[in-house]
């Protein structure tokens, strides 16, 4: 099986508490493991926000981060933005629309037959795909 890795859960080795379940998980799965370009433009935006000597070491892991996931970082384009229209459509006519980072994140695994790995399954599973819940979650539970 091939995953997503979403914000909270990719995050979690570099945490000064991380989840020790969740970092033992993406151990163990980290040659199964995508990301998103929404995820990297998410935590682009955080380090930007932060200052004084926190910054340029946020900035090194963020560069670590997209250095060890090269390859493995998958872009908004057409055919995923194709499949966004399409989810974002059925989930409006059913009253159930998405955060659009996340709603790009969902159409992202979706055009990619992954599935989502995260802490915020609500709202990913609303969109109808495949999701991992590691922080709750045994593998064979959520996929």
């Amino acid at each position: 099986m091939s995953w997503l890795l979403d914000t909270d859960v990719i995050c979690q080795p570099a945490k000064r508490k991380g989840d020790a379940r969740v970092i033992g998980w993406l151990r163990r799965e980290k040659d199964n493991c995508f990301t998103s370009a929404v995820v990297i433009a998410q935590f682009a935006y955080w380090v930007r926000t932060k200052s004084g000597k926190e910054r340029p070491s946020l900035q090194d892991w963020l560069r670590r981060l997209t250095d060890a996931m090269e390859g493995r970082i998958l872009g908004f384009n057409v055919g995923v933005a194709h499949v966004w229209a399409d989810q974002e459509h059925r989930l409006d006519q059913a009253g159930k629309r998405m955060p659009v980072e996340d709603s790009y994140i969902a159409a992202t695994a979706r055009r990619h037959n992954l599935t989502i790995v995260t802490g915020n399954d609500k709202d990913f599973r609303r969109a109808g795909i495949k999701v991992f819940n590691p922080f709750k979650e045994s593998e064979h539970e959520g996929a």
